[in-house]
């Protein structure tokens, strides 16, 4: 349970849209590709290599789906409400964490700290105008390329919340929390209405606490 618990720790129409400005409402889709450390490498298999996010307003909703459990991470920047809500079929348990201020400080310590500089690049990714950044996490000294495009205006989700909205929307990017990093590539984005309830938790989660979340995997926050 634990790889999958630092994994979350780390998230109408269906017409494409491209060369537009804001989409208040909608759905992402990411490939994804996961950096695991050497004693987590045989878990691979267990990692989704998609992820979905849905938004609206000024909420999203990054749903991950894998063969030991889904979750449900919904973010509001603007409130700095963040709650996550995990299903582990195989212990037939739902439990819904809401992070405190005082959660976010304890984990300050594990936020990536990124700097970006300007690689004066541009191509086309997905229909999108995009701009290089060559990126370091200095934590880790993790080096990466960002590509970002200013075609488009999305609200950011729990993948794409650690870069400055000055730099546009990223399309290509890396990601990082508690020791865990994964490459986000975007797939499509999609002008849709977002289901019902997937900003709350149903009366079949547990509320438990970030503390006993650590406590379930064997960590320490």
């Amino acid at each position: 349970m634990k790889a999958f618990v630092l994994g979350l720790l780390f998230l109408t129409s269906n017409i494409m849209l491209y060369g537009q400005n804001k989409i208040s409402e909608g759905n992402i889709t990411y490939s994804v590709e996961w950096n695991l450390p050497e004693q987590m490498q045989e878990m691979q298999s267990n990692f989704p290599t998609e992820i979905k996010v849905y938004f609206k307003g000024d909420s999203s909703s990054t749903v991950t789906e894998s063969q030991m459990y889904s979750s449900n991470f919904i973010l509001n920047p603007v409130t700095q409400f963040e709650k996550l809500l995990l299903d582990i079929p195989l212990m037939h348990k739902k439990y819904a964490v809401t992070f405190t201020p005082e959660d976010r400080k304890k984990m300050a310590d594990k936020m990536p700290q990124i700097e970006l500089k300007d690689a004066s690049e541009t191509k086309t990714l997905v229909g999108y105008q995009v701009h290089k950044y060559a990126g370091i996490e200095k934590k880790g000294n993790q080096t990466f390329d960002a590509w970002f495009t200013k075609d488009v205006e999305v609200l950011p989700n729990a993948l794409s919340r650690f870069y400055d909205k000055s730099y546009g929307f990223p399309v290509e990017f890396t990601t990082f929390l508690n020791g865990l990093s994964l490459k986000a590539s975007l797939k499509e984005i999609k002008k849709s209405a977002v289901p019902a309830g997937l900003f709350s938790a149903g009366k079949d989660y547990e509320e438990i606490t970030v503390d006993q979340l650590m406590q379930m995997s064997g960590g320490e926050q």
